[in-house]
């Protein structure tokens, strides 16, 4: 991983903290400062590669777009068909057509919440308040 340099003027409260933090850590500044904003910004690093790309596109999208993600909720059909699946895989075994239609649609689940999830990191990163819960 490359490195880039970068100067800036800090208000004095904030260099305090900073210069606290990294004694604590027992750590120079500078590193400490870059643990600091890596665990201060919104991260995909954890998330499978293949999930990887549309959140990643979301950093570039505007506030209004992002809470639209967010208030996305699952057509109803697919929900429907979903717990169908889900009820009947409790009771007997499911067909062949039918378990590649619940993976399908667990897969797009997941993506789903992925995708609602990184908007609502992304709208709290950029300080708005983010309700808790939402349907």
């Amino acid at each position: 991983m490359g490195r880039s340099v970068l100067t800036l003027e800090l208000p004095e409260d904030v260099f305090e903290h900073i210069r606290r933090a990294a004694k604590g850590m027992n750590q120079p500044m500078e590193t400490a400062l870059v643990n600091i904003v890596r665990a201060a910004t919104p991260s995909l690093e954890k998330a499978p590669p293949e999930y990887r790309s549309e959140p990643e596109a979301m950093e570039d999208l505007g506030d209004e777009e992002l809470w639209k993600i967010l208030r996305r909720l699952p057509a109803p059909s697919k929900q429907r068909r979903l717990e169908r699946l889900l009820d009947k895989n409790q009771r007997e075994k499911l067909t062949e057509t039918e378990r590649r239609a619940l993976d399908e649609l667990r897969a797009d689940g997941d993506r789903r919440m992925l995708r609602r999830s990184y908007a609502a990191l992304l709208l709290k990163y950029r300080g708005h308040r983010v309700p808790i819960c939402l349907e």
